[in-house]
Formats: structure tokens, sequence, C-alpha cells
């Protein structure tokens, strides 16, 4: 499968710009964790040419502002490029949205925007649990097959149990990265296998 280049900046999918030869492809929307100010994106960007290199093609937009509006007005953007993608004629199948930490916040309520049972959904460190910050998700608008990656050790985000329960399908899986809830962030071998490879899995169909 030809590797397409990563969108790093802002993304705009249009049908103009997209064509039904894609439809073949993997699209993978990887949304950030909070506070991208203080991390930086070095890490994220190496996560990115990764995924790239599995044969995704992958859209990553940085979000800097962490506030609710943008939390919001992220997921909706995500909700309209996979729209714009599955009227250019890709497969609802072949199209997945992942998230970390807010990320994964941010791709429950864009799979509550699309309303589509096919579409997959991968959330990154699984629903938050321990957080000083609180979140008015409706878990059961969460449509689309969803797959909840946890870490033994994360005490911020944890098991989104039978929280989600009108999703096509839903699966969870507990990793161990050694690293906590940080470990979804970080580009080593180690702790972005743990997590990708059922990412990958997830993507086709397992």
């Amino acid at each position: 499968m030809k590797l397409m280049i990563a969108v790093i900046s802002v993304v705009i999918l249009t049908t103009a710009a997209i064509g039904v030869a894609d439809a073949g492809d993997k699209h993978l929307f990887y949304l950030n964790g909070c506070c991208l100010k203080k991390v930086g994106t070095t890490g994220y960007k190496a996560i990115v040419k990764k995924l790239e290199k599995d044969g995704f093609k992958v859209v990553f937009d940085a979000r800097y502002d962490d506030s609710d509006a943008e939390v919001q007005s992220s997921a909706q953007k995500t909700a309209d490029q996979v729209k714009a993608l599955i009227a250019a004629g890709t497969p609802a199948e072949d199209i997945t949205v992942s998230g970390y930490s807010l990320g994964s916040v941010i791709t429950m309520y864009a799979s509550i925007a699309l309303d589509n049972p096919k579409v997959n959904y991968v959330l990154l460190a699984g629903c938050p649990v321990r957080t000083t910050r609180s979140f008015d998700i409706d878990y059961a608008k969460i449509r689309g097959r969803v797959l909840s990656i946890i870490d033994k050790d994360d005490d911020r985000f944890g098991s989104c149990g039978n929280r989600i329960s009108g999703a096509a399908a839903f699966k969870e899986v507990t990793i161990q990265t050694g690293s906590g809830h940080k470990g979804f962030r970080l580009a080593d071998s180690g702790a972005m296998k743990a997590w990708k490879e059922p990412l990958k899995a997830w993507t086709t169909g397992q």
C-alpha cells in the first residue's frame, strides 16, 4: 500500500481533494492529548511517522487549545472530515478515529456526532476516571466499533466499564507500558508497540 504523507497542520478534507481511488487506504485520524504547549509535538510526530510506516494514511492536526469550546470544535471538525471521506467513496470500515487522553474524549464526542456504526474508534487510555476536569459525555450515544486500550498503571484514565452500551462493537484491552498514563504518548518501540498492535488489528475488523 502506498504510504501517504501525514497532515501535520490544519486539514480540510473536501470531496474535491479526496478521490475514490483512496478507498482502499486505511485512514487514521490521530488526536493528541492535552498540554501540547508543555509537552511539545516531537513525540506525537514520531508516533505519526511510525503509524505511516504501517500503511496508514494519517491525519494529525496538532491541537494546542484545550478549552471546552475547542474540544467540541475539534470533535465536530473530525466528524466533518470523516463524512467528507465517506462521501468521496471511502468505506466507513476503512476509517479509524483514535485519540489519547483528552484526544480520547474528543474521539468519543466525534463518534456521537458521526452516529455511524461502521467507523472504527480507538480510545488510547480509555475513559476519564480520576481527572480534575469533568466532561458531559453521553456514553449511551457513542456509536461505531469502539476499542478501549487502557494501561494497568494509569491513575487518570481507565476502564470504560459498562458505559459504552450503544456501540456496534466494543472491546477493551489492558496493557502495561511501565509509564502509566503518559505511556500512550511515548514513541519508543516498547510502549508504542503495546497499543499499536491492538489498534492495527481493530482497524482490520479483528
